[in-house]
C-alpha cells in the first residue's frame, strides 16, 4: 500500500457529502427531493457503519487463560479468572465511553426447561405426584431442595455427570434468593459507574452465571480501536453439551477467532477435535494462536522456545504457516494495570518480581506481544476495510457519482435559455421511460424467482433433514447404535441399587445424544446451510443478468441522448447487488431440548421388570427354592437393556418432534428472510440507480425565469461544489483500490 495514501475517513467524508447535499437543497429549494434522497441513503449508511461491529472469539479449552487475555487487551481485570464452567454464557466486551455492563437473563420458560430436563428419570415417586417445577413458587423451591437433599442422601450424585445436575439444581436454588429482584424487574440489568464489577460476582459465581445467557461490558480502553469486539467464549472442553452450540452460533457471525494454548498443557485431543470443527465451519483462514507462557513453569527460554517450535508443529498438519505468538497474557495485563497507575497486590508484585530475574524469558514474552499486536491490529484493519469494501464504501461512492453528475448536468442546463431547456426537458423525460420500464421488468422476474426459490429451499429442507433418507437420519442411528459403557456403568463387584444406576444411565445418553446433536449433526447442517446460500445466490445471479443486460443498454441510450444533447455524463456499470448475509440474521442452530413428562418414568421402571410385583415374586421363588438368577449384575445389566429399550423409543419420538420444528425454523427464520433480504438489497440498488438519475427539471425551470446575476452566482457555486465531489470521488476510488 503506496504510503502516501492515508487510510479513508469514511465518516468524515459522509459528512462532507451530506453538506453538499444540504447545500444542494439551498440552492434548489424547488429541486430539493433530490438532496432529501442524498442524505436519507447517507443516514442509513452512518447508521449501518455505528452498529457494525468486527467480532472476535476467544476460544480454548478450559483454564487455558480466555478470560486473562480479554483483561490483557483492554488493560483492565474486567473478567473475573478462572471463572466456572457453569457459566452459562458468552461474555463480550466493546470499547465504550464508561464503563457498563448489560446483563440479560433466561427467562422462566428456558429456566423450567432446564431443571426440569436435568430431574428427567430421578428416581423419586413425589416427581410423579408433581407438574413442572416453577422456582417463582415457593413449594416448589422448598420441593427441589427436598429432593436435592434425598437425591444427595441416597448416592444420586456419586459420579461426575450427574453431580453436575446436582450442582446445576443447587445453583439455581441459592441463586433464586441473591437474584429474585432483578429477576422480577425483567430480563435486562444495566450496571454503571460504581456498580459496574459487581457484574464479575454475577458471571463468575454459579449461583448467579447459572440465571444468566448473554452479557455485554464496554470500557474505556487506549488499546482497543471502536468497533470491536472481544467474545469470552466458554470451553471447548465444557462438558456441558448445550455450551458448544452457544460457542458455534457465536463463531457464524465471528470474524477473528484468538485461539488460547496453555503452556502447562499443551494440545490436547479437545483441541484437534475443536480445530477441526473450526476448519468445517470455514474459520481456518481466521485464527490467531497464542501460547499462553506460565513464566513460572518453565526453566528458562529455550524451555520456552522449544514448546513454542512443537506446538507449530503439531497445528501445521491442520493450519498451514499457522499464526503462533508465545507470552505471557497476565504479564502483559499486570504491566498495563501498573501503567495506568493502578496499585497491584502484593502477590502480583511478587510475581513481576519473579519473572523479572529471568530477564530472557520475560523480554521474550513482551516481543513476542509486540508482534502479535501488530499481526492483531493489522488483522482488524483489514477486515474493516474489506467490510467497508462489500458494502458501505460502493454505496458511499455511488452517491458521490450521483451528486457530481446531477451537479454537472444542471451546469449545462442552466447553460441554456428557457425554449431550449424545455425541449432538452421533453427529451430526457422520454428516455427516461425506458429505464423506468426496464427496472419493473428486472422487480418482477425479482419476485417471480423469489417465489421459486423459496419453494425449492423448503423442498431441500424438507429432504437434508428427512429421518429416513436425508441427513435427519444420523440422530435416530445415533440413537439405534448407542450402548452404554457397562464396565463403567455397572462394575463388576458394584453394589448399588437399581434406580441410581438407571437414572445414570438415561442421563449419560442424554448427555451424549445432546452432544453429538449440538456437534457434529450441527456441523454437517452448517456445511449443507453454507452450500445452499451459495446456489441461491449464483440462482439469483442467473435469473438477473440477462435482465441487468437490457437495463444497462437502456442507460447506455440515456447517457447518449444526454451527450447528444451537449450534456456530459458517463452511463454506470451495472452488476448485481447481492450482499453478504445480513448480520441480523442468525443461522439457528439444533439444540435438541428434551421435553420429559415424569409420568413417562414410571413406563420406564415398568418395562425394565424393576419394582414391586419383580420384587416380590423373585422372593416367592426364593422361598419355593426355585432357581433365582444367581448373577446380580447379569440381571441387573438385563433390567437395564430392557429400560435403555424404552429409553431409545422416547427419545426417537423427541427427535422426530425436534427435527420437525428444527426445519421450520430454517426454512421460516433464516433462509426465506434471507431470499426476501437479498431481493430487497437488489431492488433498492435498482431503485438507486435510476432515482439518482431523477432531476426535478420543473424546479430548474423555475431557476431559468431568475435574474442572470442570481443564475451566475449559482453557476459558480456549482462549480466549486463540482471539484469538491471530484476530489472525494477519488479519495474513495483511492480506499477501494487499497481494500481490492
Amino acid at each position: 500500500m503506496p504510503e502516501n495514501i492515508k487510510p479513508i475517513d469514511l465518516d468524515g467524508v459522509i459528512e462532507r457529502l451530506v453538506k453538499l447535499a444540504q447545500e444542494w437543497g439551498q440552492l434548489f429549494p424547488q429541486a430539493n427531493f433530490q438532496a432529501e434522497g442524498w442524505q436519507t441513503v447517507l443516514s442509513q449508511i452512518r447508521t449501518h457503519l455505528a452498529e457494525d461491529v468486527v467480532r472476535v472469539a476467544v476460544v480454548g479449552t478450559v483454564k487455558s487463560g480466555k478470560s486473562t487475555l480479554i483483561n490483557a487487551l483492554v488493560g483492565q481485570d474486567i473478567l473475573k479468572r478462572g471463572a466456572g464452567i457453569l457459566t452459562a454464557m458468552i461474555t463480550r466486551v466493546q470499547p465504550g465511553p464508561e464503563p457498563r455492563a448489560l446483563l440479560k437473563f433466561k427467562d422462566w420458560a428456558e429456566i423450567a426447561e432446564e431443571i426440569n430436563r436435568v430431574l428427567g428419570l430421578l428416581p423419586d415417586d413425589r416427581l410423579l405426584r408433581r407438574s413442572a417445577l416453577n422456582l417463582q413458587q415457593a413449594a416448589d423451591r422448598e420441593f427441589l431442595a427436598q429432593i436435592l437433599a434425598t437425591g444427595q442422601a441416597e448416592g444420586f450424585w456419586a459420579k461426575s455427570g450427574v453431580s453436575e445436575n446436582y450442582n446445576l439444581l443447587k445453583s439455581y436454588l441459592e441463586g433464586y434468593e441473591h437474584l429474585k429482584d432483578y429477576l422480577a424487574m425483567g430480563q435486562d440489568l444495566s450496571l454503571v459507574g460504581q456498580e459496574f464489577l459487581r457484574h464479575r460476582e454475577m458471571v463468575t459465581r454459579e449461583a448467579c452465571a447459572v440465571y444468566l445467557k448473554d452479557a455485554l461490558l464496554t470500557v474505556p480502553t487506549p488499546w482497543l480501536p471502536e468497533g470491536v469486539e472481544l467474545g469470552d467464549c466458554q470451553g471447548s472442553d465444557s462438558p456441558i453439551p448445550q455450551h458448544l452450540t452457544q460457542v458455534l452460533a457465536y463463531l457464524l457471525k465471528t470474524d477473528l477467532v484468538l485461539y488460547l494454548i496453555s503452556s502447562r498443557i499443551g494440545l490436547r485431543k479437545a483441541d484437534f477435535q475443536f480445530l477441526g470443527e473450526l476448519q468445517r465451519m470455514g474459520l481456518g483462514d481466521h485464527l490467531l494462536f497464542l501460547l499462553n507462557i506460565d513464566l513460572t513453569e518453565h526453566r528458562d527460554l529455550l524451555e520456552i522456545r522449544q514448546l513454542r517450535e512443537r506446538v507449530r508443529e503439531e497445528l501445521s498438519p491442520l493450519i498451514k504457516e499457522p499464526c503462533l505468538s508465545a507470552f505471557s497474557a497476565l504479564k502483559v495485563l499486570l504491566d498495563r494495570r501498573r501503567r495506568r497507575g493502578e496499585e497491584l497486590e502484593p502477590r502480583e508484585t511478587a510475581l513481576l518480581q519473579v519473572w523479572a530475574a529471568d530477564s530472557e524469558a520475560a523480554a521474550f514474552s513482551d516481543q513476542e506481544f509486540q508482534q502479535f499486536s501488530t499481526d492483531f491490529a493489522e488483522r482488524l484493519k483489514h477486515l474493516k476495510t474489506q467490510r467497508l469494501l462489500g458494502g458501505s464504501l460502493p454505496q458511499v461512492q455511488r452517491v458521490a457519482r450521483s451528486m457530481r453528475e446531477q451537479l454537472a448536468l444542471v451546469q449545462g442546463l442552466l447553460r441554456q435559455d428557457l425554449g431550449a431547456f424545455k425541449e432538452l426537458e421533453a427529451r430526457l423525460r422520454e428516455r427516461r421511460q425506458p429505464l423506468e420500464a426496464t427496472k419493473e421488468a428486472v422487480k418482477q422476474a425479482l419476485a417471480g424467482a423469489g417465489a421459486r426459490l423459496k419453494a425449492e429451499l423448503k423442498k431441500r429442507i424438507s429432504s437434508y433433514l428427512d429421518m429416513h433418507m436425508g441427513k435427519g437420519d444420523s440422530l435416530p442411528k445415533f440413537i439405534a447404535d448407542y450402548q452404554p459403557d457397562w464396565e463403567q456403568l455397572v462394575p463388576a463387584g458394584g453394589r448399588e441399587p437399581f434406580k441410581i444406576v438407571l437414572y445414570r444411565l438415561f442421563q449419560d445418553f442424554q448427555r451424549e445424544l445432546v452432544r453429538f446433536a449440538t456437534g457434529e449433526f450441527n456441523l454437517q447442517t452448517l456445511e449443507f446451510i453454507r452450500q445452499q446460500e451459495d446456489w441461491l445466490r449464483n440462482e439469483l445471479q442467473k435469473t438477473i443478468a440477462p435482465l441487468l443486460v437490457a437495463l444497462q443498454e437502456a442507460l447506455t441510450l440515456y447517457y447518449r441522448q444526454m451527450e447528444a444533447l451537449g450534456l456530459p455524463g458517463t452511463p454506470p456499470s451495472v452488476k448485481p447487488e447481492l450482499p453478504i448475509r445480513p448480520r441480523n440474521l442468525e443461522v439457528p442452530l439444533l439444540s435438541l431440548p428434551l421435553e420429559l413428562d415424569w409420568r413417562w418414568a414410571g413406563e420406564v421402571w415398568m418395562r425394565s421388570g424393576w419394582g414391586f410385583f419383580r420384587r416380590a415374586w423373585l422372593a416367592v421363588k426364593k422361598k419355593l427354592g426355585w432357581k433365582v438368577e444367581a448373577d446380580p449384575r447379569a440381571q441387573q445389566i438385563q433390567d437395564l437393556t430392557k429400560a435403555l429399550k424404552t429409553i431409545k423409543a422416547w427419545l426417537l419420538e423427541q427427535v422426530r418432534a425436534q427435527l420437525t420444528d428444527y426445519g421450520e425454523r430454517l426454512k421460516f427464520r433464516f433462509f426465506l428472510p434471507l431470499v426476501d433480504d437479498l431481493i430487497r438489497e437488489q431492488e433498492a440498488h435498482l431503485d438507486a440507480l435510476i432515482g439518482f438519475l431523477a432531476t426535478d427539471l420543473e424546479g430548474l425551470a423555475d431557476i431559468l425565469r431568475q435574474e442572470e446575476a442570481e443564475r451566475e452566482a449559482r453557476q459558480r457555486r456549482l462549480q466549486e461544489l463540482a471539484e469538491n465531489l471530484r476530489e472525494l470521488e477519488l479519495h474513495l476510488a483511492q480506499a477501494a483500490g487499497q481494500a481490492a
